[in-house]
């Protein structure tokens, strides 16, 4: 609660106190008689202390219980200023960390389209590459068949011969595609692919600029309706319990206190409300933020105006048309497409290419050497060279057509997105067209709802002077109390509205806001220092 208010709320209650000792000493004895009598007919007047007593231990055990919630947010939360936040955010958000690795990845994948360019070079071998390949095995072989010519039996010659061998093998190719239409048409299809998301990780951190800028906006806002509520809910409180007392001498009804006491729970259930707006949006800006866990964050400062946009609606259109990436992202992806489309129409011209091939087959050991027999006597050892270099082509004639139909339906993705370059511009203009008016709006507004807050804040104290001297009614009471709500609410959302505006119109004119475009570059620094293709 601010201290103008609080000052303001203690004269009131002083001047309302006097009023009410004025009151009873001006009022008829006759009039008051009447007016126990029928209050008499109606309840018991300590029922009614009772339950009043029991109102104000609710009212404020409610209370209490939200200015634990608000002690409670303050100390899990870092109170930071709308740079700081900013900042912190483009330093901590995640998402920037996301578009940036994209980037990262669109750029090895052009430097790979580029090194297309580059010949291959292939080591291989047969069985295996490199190396050894050995075996031993004994092969029984038997002589023709003989007849013993004592005995008449049948005997077979045995003669065993074993074999083991050393292969060393490798091939050595060459290849260097000197010729390729196809693949200029992919580098500059990769180019054009790095070039949209360079231009959408600044879309990336613009969003996330508005985003902040929106929580931190309505953090303020709910923070300003919280202490003009608690303002009024003291005012009405103090109101009730004067209410009380002249209900035990028949200056008011039943009807009167009860009609209090509704207002005052109504305003109660207001605070709730902006208490659960306030918690929620310190989560959101927390998590914008990428605070740890458990950590919420709130503005170090009222909510206020924050400054003038002094463009006008011309200018600012002009501008944004100019300088808002989501044109240029459409028309890099329609370049991108077109490219892909070119690339896949060449893939039915030739490749010509510079080839050259090495070789070493190398072969050692022995092979079908008799069991009986030394093998050192039969040991083999033999190599065998070969070169050869020369131009030779690739040409697919025909490959029924899916080439062709490739091409065709990336030239329809191409116009695709000329069609929405086209409707990002009408998006544009229309963003910038409202964000203008909701300024204009709502800096009228601004100036309006004061005025409507210091009229109301009139116009309760006189109602309630009214019926303190008799010639005005709980009615007149509780209606200015509700317009006083009604004031302080719509004074609290023409600033957020206002505010809300000039962020968007930042963010729609692709301007940046304060220092955050030295923050971006900052970011973008930093992640290249880890990676850098």
């Amino acid at each position: 609660m601010s201290l103008s208010c609080k000052t303001r709320i203690k004269s009131l209650a002083k001047a309302s106190a006097g009023l009410s000792l004025l009151a009873l000493s001006q009022m008829p004895a006759k009039s008051s008689e009447i007016q126990l009598e029928n209050l008499n007919t109606l309840t018991n007047p300590s029922e009614k202390s009772t339950s009043l007593q029991n109102t104000d231990i609710e009212s404020d055990q409610i209370v209490k219980k939200l200015e634990q919630l608000q002690a409670d947010v303050k100390a899990k939360s870092i109170i930071i200023s709308i740079e700081d936040a900013i900042a912190l955010g483009i330093k901590n958000n995640p998402e920037l960390e996301i578009a940036f690795q994209e980037i990262q990845s669109l750029e090895w994948q052009l430097i790979s389209e580029k090194r297309k360019w580059y010949p291959t070079l292939n080591l291989n071998g047969g069985q295996p590459f490199s190396g050894y390949q050995w075996s031993t095995f004994v092969q029984n072989n038997y002589a023709p068949k003989q007849t013993n010519q004592g005995t008449g039996e049948d005997t077979k010659a045995a003669i065993k011969t074993r074999s083991k061998t050393y292969t060393t093998q490798a091939n050595v190719s060459a290849k260097w595609d000197f010729f390729d239409l196809s693949r200029q048409a992919d580098i500059n299809a990769a180019a054009e692919s790095l070039k949209r998301q360079k231009l959408l990780f600044n879309v990336s951190a613009r969003n996330l600029i508005l985003e902040i800028q929106q929580s931190y906006y309505a953090i303020q806002s709910s923070a300003q309706l919280i202490d003009s509520f608690s303002d009024i809910y003291t005012i009405n409180k103090q109101r009730l319990r004067e209410f009380n007392e002249r209900q035990r001498i028949g200056m008011v009804t039943v009807l009167d206190v009860e009609q209090t006491k509704s207002q005052l729970f109504q305003e109660l259930n207001q605070l709730i409300n902006y208490t659960e707006k306030y918690i929620a949006e310190a989560g959101r800006l927390a998590e914008k933020l990428a605070l740890r866990p458990g950590r919420l964050a709130i503005p170090n400062e009222e909510a206020k105006p924050q400054g003038i946009w002094t463009q006008d609606l011309e200018q600012t259109i002009e501008e944004a048309l100019r300088q808002r990436e989501e044109i240029p992202v459409a028309i890099a992806n329609a370049e991108a497409q077109e490219w892909e489309g070119i690339a896949a129409l060449r893939r039915y011209l030739p490749i010509f290419s510079l080839q050259a091939t090495g070789g070493l087959i190398s072969n050692n050991g022995y092979n079908s050497v008799a069991a009986n027999k030394n093998p050192s006597d039969q040991m083999m050892d033999s190599q065998n060279w070969d070169a050869s270099i020369g131009i030779g082509f690739n040409w697919r004639l025909f490959d029924g057509g899916q080439n062709a139909a490739r091409a065709q339906s990336q030239f329809a993705q191409s116009r695709k997105f000329l069609a929405k370059a086209n409707k990002a511009r009408l998006e544009i203009t229309q963003e910038i067209q409202s964000s203008y008016s909701e300024m204009q709006t709502a800096r009228i507004g601004i100036a309006s709802a004061e005025q409507a807050y210091r009229s109301a804040e009139i116009a309760q104290e006189a109602a309630r002077a009214r019926f303190d001297i008799g010639v005005g009614d709980i009615v007149g009471v509780v209606q200015a109390i509700g317009l006083l709500s009604q004031a302080a609410t719509q004074k609290s959302q023409s600033i957020l509205v206002y505010n809300t505006s000039i962020a968007k119109l930042y963010r729609y004119s692709a301007n940046w806001p304060m220092d955050s475009k030295s923050n971006v570059d900052q970011r973008i620094n930093t992640n290249r220092q880890t990676t850098q293709p």
